[in-house]
């Protein structure tokens, strides 16, 4: 069994607690999300990375913004494409 520490009362507990039997903060469990699966996402459909990492509005943004790209000019698409893969792949939502 692993111990981790109370974000609230800073004592260790045990990793697998639903909340802190010391304070009594409920623990949250962060998502798991992988950047390969986020950049494949949003190499396929743009802005699809992000959406699955829970970034809803900045995944729209990005849609809109690389159509856009190949709709005026191919290079500008590609390259604002390529910026939204790697953006998908590096960017963790749940970091603090």
């Amino acid at each position: 069994m692993a111990l981790m520490v109370c974000p609230e009362c800073k004592k260790e507990i045990s990793s697998t607690a639903q909340a802190c039997p010391n304070c009594g903060y409920t623990i949250v469990a962060q998502k798991k999300w992988s950047p390969g699966i986020a950049a494949l996402l949003s190499l396929v459909i743009p802005g699809a990375g992000q959406l699955y990492q829970g970034r809803i509005i900045a995944g729209l943004l990005w849609f809109v913004l690389v159509i856009a790209g190949y709709v005026l000019f191919i290079i500008p698409g590609a390259i604002l494409h390529l910026a939204c893969i790697v953006s998908a792949a590096v960017t963790n939502p749940y970091k603090k």
